[in-house]
């Protein structure tokens, strides 16, 4: 099998007659042995009866349905696991991603790339989902205790070599664009266009961006506990400053104190900033209960198709 191509959907039965006439003409035109590998969960429309029509049309067509709903990365990853192909295209099923570019990453990866992801030429979205984009890529390159490409755009190409790295991970709730770029194998990006969703609507809400966020922060920094170690430390050294300013008011000025607003205030502060570091705290701990139940990452209910 020379490639596969992955796509984890969900409610995507409106926007599947138009995406898989696309994409297989598009792996029609590139003279090669293909797979197209369907990962999805629980829809409430009829998503996965319309990739079986597709199947029973299209044999390359493969579908992968999980129990339950275990995200987008662990799907891609159960794709992972059972792709056949030298090398995988991972992408959306939602068409903001153009089929059409996929013999562009392929040729591009033939030149001795092991990754190579689109970069956006002309993404249509918000302002706002733009800058907090940026915003945070630069954040985590920052932070992260890793040398590492940040580029978070799910549609690429990586290498069998990649794959068999990647799946190497024991990660419960894994960050695969980061996973890659820690990874960090020969990579490089074009520029591509990407369009708007027409059909349906994303499933990528602003609290799923959140949590990938943070997730991904704490998977790959531990700078936010070293910032809570060098804010108790600078805290302490204001205190004993302080303590020593009062002192002096005490011994040698008339000394007036600050009032019970003042105290108030500081109790408040300070209670918050301990919640807060106790929530950081709190969050990697939890990663770590989690990861040590060892629970499998997903379920498949059924396969259809020579996986």
């Amino acid at each position: 099998m020379d490639i596969s191509v992955l796509i984890p959907v969900r409610n995507e039965a409106n926007a599947l007659g138009f995406l898989i006439p696309r994409l297989l003409a598009a792996l029609g035109s590139m003279n090669l042995k293909w797979e197209v590998i369907f990962v999805t969960d629980i829809n409430s429309d009829n998503t996965y009866e319309v990739l079986k029509v597709y199947h029973e049309k299209h044999p390359q067509i493969k579908i992968i349905k999980l129990t339950n709903s275990f995200g987008q990365h662990i799907a891609i990853w159960a794709g992972l696991r059972l792709c056949k192909g030298k090398c995988a295209v991972i992408m959306d099923g939602d068409l903001e991603v153009f089929p059409e570019d996929i013999p562009k990453l392929y040729r591009k990866q033939q030149e001795g790339y092991d990754i190579v992801y689109g970069h956006s030429k002309t993404k249509n979205r918000s302002l706002f989902r733009d800058t907090a984009s940026r915003l945070f890529r630069r954040v985590m390159s920052t932070l992260t205790d890793y040398t590492m490409e940040s580029n978070s755009n799910m549609f690429r190409i990586i290498s069998r070599r990649v794959i068999n790295e990647i799946l190497r991970f024991e990660e419960y709730d894994p960050s695969l664009t980061y996973i890659m770029g820690l990874i960090n194998l020969p990579s490089a990006g074009i520029p591509l266009s990407f369009g708007k969703r027409e059909h349906g609507r994303t499933k990528y809400s602003l609290k799923k961006q959140l949590n990938f966020a943070l997730n991904s922060l704490l998977s790959f920094s531990t700078t936010p506990l070293r910032m809570i170690s060098a804010l108790g430390f600078f805290i302490s050294l204001a205190s004993f400053i302080y303590l020593a300013v009062v002192a002096i008011q005490k011994l040698f000025v008339e000394y007036s104190g600050f009032g019970w607003g003042t105290v108030i205030v500081l109790i408040i502060f300070f209670g918050g900033l301990q919640l807060f570091a106790i929530g950081i705290i709190g969050e990697y701990i939890g990663r770590i209960f989690i990861q040590s139940k060892n629970r499998p990452r997903y379920i498949i209910e059924e396969k259809t198709g020579d996986l």
